[in-house]
Order: C-alpha cells, then structure tokens, then sequence
C-alpha cells in the first residue's frame, strides 16, 4: 500500500478519516452489460444516491464525465473510475471465451478528477494467456497508479461461464494474495460462506478489503446482517451497486448501511432506518 502523500489524501475520500472506513456505489454496470433498471440515466442516479451521502461513487469515464456537476464543490462524494471492461456477465450477444480491456489510463483518470481507480483481478479464464493479459495490464496500471499518488483498487473475481460470480474460497484466497502482490491499495472483494473465511481473507491481505455487493440480494436484513459480519471480521467498508440504486428506498438504505460501517450500528437499529429514509 503506497504512504505518498498524494495517495493518502485521494484515499481520504474515499476511505472516511473519521472512521477509516467507506461506502461506495458502483454504478459502472452499463460497460458490462448494458442499462439496467436503476442506471438507466446515471444522471438521474447519482442525484438519486446523493442524499445517502455515500462516501464515493465508481463510474465509468464516459459517465464521471457527464456527470460533472453532482461532484463539483465541499462534501461531494469522492470519484472512482474504472478503467477496465470484460463482456464474461453479458446474455446477449453471448461472449465466446470472453474478453478483457483497457478502457482508460490512470491519466485520463485523473483528468477527471479521480480520487482512485479500480480494475479487475480474474482468475479462470479459459487460457493462461487471457490471464496473464490480465495480470500484466494491471502491473503497469499498478505502476502509473503509484507514480500519479492516485490509490489503486483491485477487484479479485473467480470466474465460470454460466456463473454470476464463484465462491470457492482457495481461488478467493489465491486472487486476494494476488492482488496484493501486485500491489493494491484497496481491494474490493466478495464475502465468503463465513465470518471466519472473511477473516482469513483479511489476515493474508496487506491492503484493507472493501466488500463487494454483487447480485442483489433477497432482502434488507440479509444485506445488513452480511455487512455487520464483513465489519465485525475486519472489512474497511463496502462497494455496493444494485443493491443501493434498485432498492425502493436508495437514501434511506445508505443511511442504513453507513450507521452499520460509520458508527458499528446493529442490524436492528440499522434496518429501523430504511423506510424511514435514513431518519430514526
């Protein structure tokens, strides 16, 4: 994890200093798989999330660039935006092996006003060469992350055709390490079976570890419960996506998750501030 200066301050915008923990909304599904319900205009998202007050918004460039406005000036949410793209979760056209792109340099990040960036991590590609694709992208953007003092965020994912994401913990633990040899500020990762394989996965880690949301789930109490979990087991915050800006209640569930990551609320007290909008 880099300690320049410049790293440190970008990361306090995404990471809150008070607490040192962060909540972030992924709304950067549209590169992957198109307009789903929720992002189909990000402009009208992200005015929908502000009010949650999440600590920081990933974005694709293309819609950090159009949605401009909503960060300019003092308590905005903090800038994340990806640079990197794969087709492994579309329906329709079905990838054939599937692939992975740049679609953005850490400059072009920072012209955007950046506070961090994030890439992908895959493992079980059908080749070695896709993998090592993969792998070798990421170094070099892992180098030009740390020459620009802007944190580098690693999202490590098992993959499987026909599978929305794998959990098989060994490859979690393999991806994870990976990660961090390459040299991760923050890696974004997903919640294992346990509290106890979490706990593993944070131990072998030398980055703090955000929890990644992925599908949404089948309800409010199970959402928080497993956020509970992850802090208690040492996560550092989470990065959510559908399960913020396809809830009913977007404000009133980030009010929710951030009493539970910001102030170590119980689920109970948490899940009482959903419907009320964030107010208790």
């Amino acid at each position: 994890m880099s300690h320049l200066a410049g790293t440190q301050l970008r990361l306090g915008r995404i990471l809150n200093p008070d607490t040192g923990n962060g909540i972030v909304v992924a709304i950067d599904h549209g590169l992957f798989i198109g307009p789903l319900p929720g992002v189909e205009n990000v402009d009208s998202a992200v005015r929908t999330l502000l009010p949650g007050k999440p600590d920081a918004i990933q974005m694709t460039p293309g819609t950090a660039r159009a949605c401009l406005g909503h960060f300019r000036g003092k308590d905005k949410p903090g800038v994340v935006i990806r640079l990197d793209a794969t087709n492994i979760w579309r329906k329709s056209p079905a990838p054939k092996e599937g692939y992975y792109a740049q679609v953005a340099s850490v400059r072009d990040a920072i012209q955007l006003g950046a506070d961090a960036v994030v890439t992908f991590l895959f493992a079980g590609y059908d080749t070695d060469a896709q993998e090592a694709d993969n792998v070798s992208t990421l170094s070099t953007l892992a180098a030009e992350a740390r020459v620009n003092a802007i944190p580098f965020i690693v999202e490590p994912l098992a993959i499987q055709k026909g599978s929305n994401v794998v959990r098989d913990f060994e490859i979690m633990k393999l991806i994870v390490r990976m990660a961090s040899e390459i040299g991760a500020d923050v890696i974004k990762a997903d919640y294992p079976e346990s509290r106890r394989q979490f706990e593993q996965l944070v131990s072998l880690s030398s980055a703090p570890i955000l929890v990644r949301g992925g599908p949404k789930m089948d309800s409010d109490m199970d959402m928080l419960q497993m956020v509970k979990d992850a802090m208690d087991a040492g996560a550092r915050g989470i990065v959510f996506g559908r399960n913020v800006w396809q809830h009913a209640h977007p404000s009133g569930i980030l009010h929710a998750l951030a009493a539970i990551v910001h102030q170590g609320a119980s689920v109970k007290d948490a899940l009482a501030m959903v419907g009320s909008g964030g107010q208790q």
